[in-house]
């Protein structure tokens, strides 16, 4: 299993079409359709419930899809840090929060990270 894989099926989970997915992830629609299925032949389950009119995740692939994304999020957040941490100007960083954590845990986090990474730009949603 490789990450681009991951990327790939993340691509298609979200658009629910394979040449909208390619596009977007700028391969050809036949490459990307064999990486997912090399993907699911991996895992030993379909992840795509497939027509001639519709893609749709399956239950299988719901929950891969949310484990992907975590994945993919941290692979990049390490990217950025160890960057940050070899001197290399760090890009962004993303940060989901629910309501009661803006208030609490979240403004003395964004400072410490402020004071240590002055570069940072962080995003929160």
């Amino acid at each position: 299993m490789e990450l681009r894989q991951l990327s790939y099926f993340v691509a298609v989970a979200e658009e629910l079409h394979f040449g909208r997915a390619a596009a977007k992830v700028r391969i050809a629609q036949p490459a990307l359709s064999n990486h997912v299925q090399a993907l699911e032949r991996e895992l030993g389950c379909a992840l795509f419930i497939r027509s001639t009119r519709r893609v749709e995740l399956t239950q299988a692939g719901e929950t891969f899809y949310e484990r992907c994304v975590g994945i993919l999020s941290e692979v990049d957040l390490s990217a950025e840090i160890t960057r940050a941490v070899a001197g290399k100007t760090i890009r962004q960083i993303r940060i989901g929060t629910v309501y009661p954590a803006t208030t609490g845990v979240l403004p003395a986090f964004l400072s410490k990270i402020a004071r240590k990474y002055p570069d940072i730009r962080i995003h929160i949603s």
